[in-house]
């Protein structure tokens, strides 16, 4: 039987992961996950679909010693199993990674994931990993040529992980008069604007039918994220958001974002982290629920965005969509390509792993 191992030793971008197991699964692999204990500790609705898991303990981490002890038992480990193909989930940065990927370069097929092409011809770190490392994937066609490579060994293919587990959906009904568009994640200043979108509603006729869905908590005790709160209140403006105080369970997240129109990204400007080098995590919630965007125009020279998103460059603007949008004056753009299918995408993972060993 084809073996292969997923790797992700940090505490995030398990979100790649259940596309990964899937494809590979439903090719006939054994397949084995080694994650860190965080991810651990919120896989199960996945856990039950590899052969094996082996956990990253928190207190290994930490320490020096533990870490290359950790590295060594991972290496035999592969060995005893004959584990043929290894993907390091995150395929940068780690002492881990530069590590483990040394010792085994001869002795499996190794890939990697780069989350972020930012540093890949520039870091020292990087220039070590791909020397074991030749073979990577990055998550959006656009990425494929958005950045020229200097190592002339490397290959570089694009796959979606846009596959999610099926999650039960405990929810209230949304009322059909109702217009959902979610803002996935926690209210974070440093990764979104929110005072563009209460700047666009208040720009905009009083809509009772429109609401903005933070999907994430709002953590009311961080002073800048009260100072918002108050502000919407302050202005009239609270009718039109949903918000949650505490952390949103999966299946809720989820929950909520199937049943929502759209998924806005609230940016006044994207610089070069995601005009060139990386994608934002709403991409790809976007693209697996066959949900239209609506994005800053600084990103309409991807072609994904073009082909599912509504552009706008200030308040003004988006505040002119949130109108169209509840009055019924837009239509959506269906998914309609093969490209977004789970054999498309199963095939171009598993077919660049297996065609390069």
């Amino acid at each position: 039987m084809k073996k292969a191992a997923l790797v992700e030793f940090n505490s995030y971008h398990d979100e790649c992961l259940y596309s990964q197991i899937k494809f590979l699964k439903d090719s006939g692999y054994e397949v084995t996950l080694i994650i860190s204990q965080q991810i651990f500790e919120r896989a199960h609705e996945y856990l039950q679909l590899v052969d094996d898991t082996v956990i990253y303990p928190k207190n290994s981490q930490k320490r020096f010693l533990n870490r290359i002890a950790f590295i060594t038992r991972l290496y035999r480990l592969v060995g005893k199993k004959r584990i043929q193909t290894i993907v390091f989930n995150t395929a940068s940065s780690r002492l881990e990674v530069i590590l483990l990927s040394h010792l085994l370069r001869r002795k499996a097929h190794l890939f990697g994931i780069l989350h972020n092409l930012k540093k890949v011809n520039h870091s020292f770190s990087q220039k070590l990993i791909n020397k074991a490392i030749k073979h990577f994937f990055v998550l959006n066609d656009f990425l494929l040529d958005s950045v020229p490579l200097k190592d002339n060994s490397i290959k570089i293919k694009s796959f979606y992980p846009i596959f999610f587990p099926e999650y039960g959906n405990s929810l209230p009904a949304k009322p059909k008069d109702e217009v959902w568009i979610s803002i996935p994640g926690k209210l974070d200043f440093g990764r979104r604007d929110y005072y563009l979108v209460a700047e666009a509603l208040e720009k905009m006729p009083i809509k009772n039918d429109l609401k903005i869905l933070i999907l994430g908590s709002t953590y009311p005790s961080d002073p800048k994220n009260k100072e918002f709160l108050e502000y919407l209140e302050a202005h009239n403006l609270l009718n039109y958001f949903i918000t949650f105080e505490h952390f949103l369970e999966n299946d809720a997240f989820h929950g909520y974002l199937k049943n929502s129109d759209y998924i806005l990204i609230p940016l006044r400007s994207v610089g070069d982290n995601y005009a060139k080098y990386k994608i934002m995590g709403s991409y790809n919630l976007a693209f697996g629920y066959g949900i239209n965007l609506i994005s800053p125009q600084d990103i309409q020279h991807i072609q994904d965005m073009v082909s599912h998103s509504l552009f706008y460059k200030d308040a003004i603007e988006l505040s002119e969509i949130f109108t169209k949008i509840s009055n019924g004056e837009i239509s959506k753009k269906d998914y309609v390509s093969e490209k977004w299918s789970f054999e498309e995408q199963k095939n171009r993972y598993v077919n660049f792993l297996e065609s390069n060993q």
